[in-house]
């Protein structure tokens, strides 16, 4: 359902309808202006990642060369030092030959003095030392005469070279029990001529001339860490750190790749020292079980790079930042001149709104002056055809019941009905409240709406049982119907369902107006938004384009349930579709028009005082109260019945008026004066329709439609004229003012 009044027809103008596609183009510049925002944003840091990642993989790349070029660096100067002490220790064999270890030790001391010039020569040895099958020393350039105390034969380099082991052996690095220095050992297995073993030569090499090396590379190549070690994981020697005697775990990545053979590779991980994470290249010492293994911390490398996207990112964010801030500035002032443009618009468009509902109010109520002046004088019409009707069953009993007369009853209720519509499309219809059976009555005022909806769209009425009567005027709700129905259609595109159903309200729906009936129509529509639901019931306001629409249809509902007492509510149903629920208070007593169905009028007794200004209906309306039996006295207007009134007090029980006449004096104006008067005979008032109708309400006067039934008539007369009686017999009653006398 939607917020408005279909009533309205009129076409937009052409800048209203220009509206929607400068509103569309309005979205789409705002649209471009934050798409611009974006790329200035997203385009600099997309780029910047893709950079950011080719650094990131070249700087890898790059330490990786800087590691694999200094792991073969390394390997040339370990090698070139290992193929030299070789050589060393052939010299060693050669200077000694098959000369048993007496003669060896008979000659000790010019042993000792070549070989001390023999090591002198090479920085790199600790020293040279010669040892007998039984792993004592015989020789050494380092002391004389040599420790012949010392047992070397726990040694594992004893333990090879006894059992025949390989020509040159390389212990792990240990300290040395005569010099008490850390060193690493190359040696050779010492044999005679028939083969026997004869004992061993050694070289016994400084750790400290490697790292010393690699110390004066890691000046090269910043960050760079460098390890010799032997293929079952004992190191010889480590920059930087110290040497413990724990192998390396043989679980590790790298000794694994040692393992299968690989005598060069690069690899990544965590390095067994330390469990820091980095990248590594590893080359085999020649045909020596021995490994040099370079790394450098990956966190160093990433340290590298993440300096260069630094500068990268001061570079290219503040200006991806100016550029931003440059659209969002332009972004700003664009939504204001296009807010300010909305703002226009929408005020132009609601002066034109305001000016088609002007236009189309005007048009109603020339429509509606019209209309009620047709029904006001089919209203006199219809009270003389209905007064001559009762008369003439009256003067001619015996075709009181005759099937013409029955017609001519039947067009004169039609008529009546047809001109109440009337009125309530006029506006100007009394409101005449009844007492109305939901039961009975709502399934026929739904059939004013089977024809407006049209054959698509199903109409559904249910009255639950016990439903209470309410009291409300017939045509107001005929109305507020048709409005809800119209919006529910149009909401609906001309297909779906409208269902009514009827109920008494529970306790806590409504508060502070007691018990309520509740009128609920729900459509199968898309419903209200929350905006709508808001400002539903605003004079006004509607949601249709404009001229489709003046929006005071359900402003019309809200002040025909307020009138009656309650109030109207808006929502979307659970089950989906637009709800409108119309509450009602429970009828407590029957107003006088409810006695429609009296069976015959009752016998008057009463001088009556009749006030029309149309003969016709006069002379059928006096005809009509003498047969009732009334004395009745006719005049013209307001004015007529003052003058008369005047000259003939207490002579008049009832005065009956019709509420339009000609003059300064009407029929409120006429019942107005009558209650200043002292002793003043009641007025019961008679319409078609009243424009005055608040002020009859508020001076509390009794209404009649017109036309009326005989019955009706004659009850509100008889009450009427009992009042008259009562009140003149109470001024009999009281004593006389004797103040005077």
């Amino acid at each position: 359902m939607n917020a408005s009044d279909p009533s309205a027809n009129a076409s937009s103008p052409g800048v209203v309808q220009a509206a929607a596609p400068m509103a569309a183009e309005r979205q789409r510049a705002l649209a471009r202006l934050r798409a611009v925002i974006v790329l200035a944003l997203l385009l600099p840091a997309l780029g910047f990642a893709a950079v950011a990642l080719y650094l990131y993989r070249q700087e890898l790349a790059d330490a990786r060369q800087r590691v694999d070029r200094a792991a073969r660096i390394e390997q040339e100067h370990a090698l070139k030092l290992f193929e030299t002490n070789e050589m060393l220790l052939q010299r060693m064999l050669d200077l000694l030959g098959d000369a048993p270890e007496t003669e060896l030790l008979a000659h000790g001391a010019s042993l000792h003095e070549r070989l001390r010039r023999m090591a002198a020569e090479l920085p790199q040895v600790q020293g040279l030392f010669i040892n007998g099958a039984d792993s004592r020393s015989l020789a050494n350039s380092r002391v004389h005469p040599p420790p012949r105390d010392i047992d070397f034969s726990d040694r594992e380099w004893y333990r090879a070279h006894r059992n025949g082991g390989a020509q040159v052996y390389v212990t792990q690095q240990i300290v040395s029990r005569i010099t008490g220095e850390p060193a690493f050992d190359m040696s050779r297995r010492r044999e005679f001529a028939d083969g026997t073993f004869a004992g061993s030569v050694h070289v016994s090499l400084r750790p400290q001339y490697l790292t010393d090396f690699y110390r004066e590379l890691d000046t090269a190549i910043a960050g760079l860490r460098t390890v010799v070690l032997r293929a079952d994981g004992h190191v010889l020697a480590r920059w930087p750190g110290e040497v413990s005697g724990e192998p390396v775990s043989p679980n590790t990545r790298l000794m694994q790749l040692m393992a299968s053979g690989a005598t060069a590779g690069d690899d990544e991980g965590l390095s067994p020292f330390d469990g820091v994470s980095r990248l590594r290249s590893f080359r085999k010492l020649g045909k020596y079980p021995l490994y040099v293994v370079t790394a450098i911390d990956r966190e160093r490398v990433l340290a590298d790079w993440r300096k260069r996207c630094g500068l990268l990112a001061l570079f290219v964010f503040p200006t991806a930042l100016g550029f931003a801030a440059m659209a969002w500035l332009a972004l700003r002032r664009t939504r204001q001149e296009l807010d300010a443009a909305t703002r226009l618009d929408d005020e132009r468009e609601r002066r034109q709104r305001v000016e088609l509902a002007l236009m189309q109010s005007q048009k109603l109520e020339a429509m509606g002056r019209l209309t009620g002046g047709v029904a006001h004088d089919f209203n006199n019409l219809l009270m003389v055809v209905n007064s001559n009707l009762y008369v003439h069953r009256r003067l001619c009993p015996d075709v009181a019941d005759s099937p013409q007369l029955a017609a001519i009853e039947r067009a004169v209720g039609s008529g009546a009905k047809l001109t109440r519509q009337l009125l309530a499309f006029a506006r100007k219809q009394a409101l005449l409240p009844e007492r109305m059976i939901l039961q009975e009555r709502l399934p026929a005022l739904l059939d004013l709406l089977r024809p407006l909806l049209g054959s698509s769209i199903g109409l559904s009425c249910e009255v639950a049982a016990g439903t209470a009567p309410i009291e409300v005027d017939a045509a107001e709700l005929e109305l507020a119907l048709i409005n809800v129905a119209l919006n529910a259609r149009d909401a609906m595109q001309g297909s779906g369902s409208l269902r009514v159903h009827a109920r008494n309200a529970s306790g806590d729906e409504v508060s502070g107006v007691g018990a309520c009936v509740v009128i609920e129509v729900s459509d199968s529509g898309p419903g209200f938004d929350p905006a709508t639901v808001d400002r539903a019931f605003e004079p006004f306001f509607t949601t249709k384009p404009l001229g489709q629409g003046t929006g005071l249809g359900l402003s019309q509902v809200q002040a025909l349930c307020q009138s009656a007492g309650a109030t109207a509510r808006v929502d979307n149903a659970a089950e989906g579709g637009a709800r409108v629920r119309m509450y009602f208070r429970r009828a407590e007593s029957s107003p006088v028009a409810a006695a429609e169905g009296a069976s015959a009028p009752r016998k008057l007794d009463c001088r009556l005082l009749l006030v029309e200004d149309d003969d016709a209906v006069a002379q059928a309306t006096c005809e009509l109260l003498e047969s009732m039996g009334c004395r009745v006295h006719h005049v013209g207007s307001g004015r007529a019945a003052m003058h008369h009134l005047e000259s003939h007090a207490g002579a008049v029980d009832v005065v009956l008026s019709d509420i339009e006449m000609p003059g300064d004096i009407d029929g409120i104006a006429l019942a107005g004066e009558l209650q200043r008067w002292h002793a003043a005979p009641p007025v019961v008032l008679m319409t078609g329709y009243a424009v005055r109708l608040e002020q009859a309400v508020r001076q509390r006067l009794e209404v009649l439609p017109k036309p009326c039934s005989p019955a009706v008539l004659a009850e509100a007369l008889g009450k009427a004229a009992a009042r008259s009686r009562a009140a003149r017999a109470a001024a009999a009653d009281q004593p006389a003012d004797t103040s005077a006398i």
